[in-house]
């Protein structure tokens, strides 16, 4: 029984694998799955602002560098998000959720983006 799942697991991997490995955009996961966008406020140029204060250059809001960051690791999903904070410390991150928890801005907590089910995914 475990050996058949791991082969069909392994035989969906690759098919999807192959599928997208060709494309030159991975659809965006509300595309691939049915998730809709919480009651969460955008992120405007007072908040960047915010952020730059707190993170002092470790901010990341050039398309080419936030995009790895919305893609998981296997190529199947694709967030949306506009920004990637590189915080070093528990202050840093206390202070970073202490503003989106005061503007109800939405938060994607993510370590090595190496999760096989798009859960680290913006």
């Amino acid at each position: 029984m475990f050996t058949l799942c791991r082969s069909v697991v392994r035989r969906e991997i690759s098919s999807l694998l192959k599928y997208y490995s060709g494309s030159s955009s991975v659809p965006l996961t509300s595309e691939h799955y049915s998730v809709e966008r919480g009651e969460f406020a955008e992120v405007t140029q007072l908040d960047l602002e915010e952020f730059q204060s707190i993170l002092e250059g470790r901010l990341l809001t050039d398309t080419s560098e936030v995009e790895p960051y919305n893609v998981d690791w296997l190529r199947i999903v694709r967030g949306q998000s506009k920004v990637v904070l590189r915080p070093k410390s528990t202050e840093e991150v206390s202070r970073i959720l202490a503003h989106c928890n005061k503007r109800r801005l939405a938060v994607v907590p993510q370590g090595g983006n190496t999760g096989l089910v798009g859960g680290s995914v913006p």
